[in-house]
């Protein structure tokens, strides 16, 4: 999620979903809409015997079912219409007792299943969080730290094999400066090591995006200066430090750093860029001694790339963010697939109502499943917390919406996580008179 378009306010970014629509094979910097309706997902069916009324839930698939699990409960992966819909397997909530905004703004699973969610908390500034659950939701530990008495949040998390954690985000230093900082954590919440870099002048940097490889941290994020300009660096697993960093403008007036992913020799660090007055997505390809390959900003559509996960074994890479497929029409959560050469496999739009949607994590599963998280706006103009499962195709599973019924009360999807057999959504969710509370979903995989 990128720092500067969400967190810099940290809730707020300016059932089933509508139809989306499909754009691909071009180049990605010149694409067009080349779909021709919405994508949806049909399977097989038996056929019904002569005379046979299709009932749903009775287990047997019949014409016009693309599921039928012989009862008509909601949220057991096949709704009383008998379509895929998501299977909630728990929920966990946190208030941090202020009565004030806490926030889930990232997510990452351990090979044991444990969930480690990271974001912010206000106690008597805003802190930064770091929670450990158990695979069934049960809460093994939390923390949370408050560096110099002024604001400071995580936004990103990731796991190592050896299950050691690392938190990543901002620290405000002095009133208005706020530095980069990555802490290391073993597995049961102990401070291991720090990582912080002021900017270069007064104002805001910050982490938004974490990846693992070939034993190093990659870390992405934006950095104030003259102009705002996208920071990506490689780390040592053992203390944090830095052991080089790059930065780029992408030839704009700024860059903003959304999320990163490692393949092979490269890597993609996707985000925006300010061309004129208007954000355009951007995506990044660095070598892995951190040499700028090329970048590409997208001109056609306005919008912006939060989050990037590798998929497949060619190097082809997913996106999740926002973008605007006609112009003044509103934004709708986008995800896109390409290849490492930027070309443009397919493009994956929800529209949910109207108004500002957005995507702002995405994870990658078992056979190629993706999960993107996000937010969508009601008719009411709430946001609401979003999720979709997608293939690696770019076809619909099913999506879901958490309903806050309250108008008024803006919630927001911000991470996405596939752990053994299970999928996690992250974000927050607002109470009458709690403020947001960190909001964690988890939901069986197909």
């Amino acid at each position: 999620m990128s720092l500067w378009t969400c967190l810099s306010v940290l809730i707020a970014c300016d059932d089933s979903a509508a139809p989306g629509w499909t754009f691909g094979g071009e180049a990605w910097a010149s694409m067009g809409t080349t779909g021709e309706g919405p994508m949806s997902v049909t399977e097989a069916s038996p056929l019904t015997p002569t005379g046979a009324t299709p009932t749903c839930g009775d287990g047997v698939i019949d014409p016009g079912e693309v599921c039928d699990d012989g009862n008509l409960e909601p949220d057991d992966g096949c709704d009383a219409a008998c379509m895929p819909i998501a299977a909630v397997e728990w929920t966990y909530t946190h208030n941090g007792g202020a009565g004030k905004d806490d926030v889930a703004s990232g997510v990452a699973i351990d090979r044991t299943g444990r969930v480690f969610v990271v974001g912010a908390e206000v106690v008597q500034s805003r802190d930064a969080l770091i929670v450990a659950l158990a695979p069934d939701g049960a809460e093994l530990w939390r923390k949370t730290i408050d560096s110099s008495g002024f604001e400071d949040a995580f936004v990103e998390v990731a796991v190592d094999g050896d299950n050691q954690i690392y938190a990543a985000g901002y620290e405000e230093i002095a009133a208005g400066v706020k530095a980069a900082v990555i802490r290391g954590f073993s597995a049961e919440g102990e401070d291991l090591w720090k990582f912080s870099e002021a900017p270069p002048a007064a104002g805001l940097s910050g982490i938004e995006g974490l990846a693992l490889s070939d034993g190093a941290l990659y870390s992405t994020g934006s950095e104030d200066g003259p102009n705002s300009r996208l920071v990506v660096r490689r780390h040592e697993l053992a203390t944090g430090a830095a052991v080089w960093k790059t930065s780029t403008q992408a030839d704009a007036s700024a860059a903003f750093a959304g999320g990163i992913t490692v393949w092979g020799p490269h890597m993609i660090a996707a985000g925006s860029a300010l061309v004129g007055t208007e954000l355009h997505p951007l995506i990044v390809q660095l070598t892995r001694s951190g040499e700028v390959a090329w970048t590409a900003i997208e001109s056609r559509h306005r919008g912006a790339w939060s989050d990037a996960a590798a998929i497949g074994n060619a190097g082809d890479v997913v996106l999740a963010g926002r973008l605007e497929p006609v112009d003044g029409q509103g934004f709708d959560v986008a995800t896109r697939r390409i290849t490492v050469e930027g070309v443009a496999l397919w493009t994956q739009t929800i529209d949910h109502v109207a108004g500002f949607d957005d995507g702002r994590g995405v994870a990658v599963g078992a056979g190629q499943a993706i999960f993107v998280a996000g937010a969508v706006t009601t008719n009411d103009g709430d946001s609401e917390i979003f999720g979709a499962r997608l293939s690696g195709a770019g076809e619909r599973r099913w999506t879901h919406v958490n309903a806050n019924r309250g108008v008024g009360l803006d919630d927001h999807g911000a991470a996405a996580a596939f752990g053994p057999g299970f999928i996690v959504l992250a974000g927050d969710a607002q109470v009458a008179g709690e403020g947001a509370n960190v909001w964690v979903r988890r939901f069986r995989a197909e």
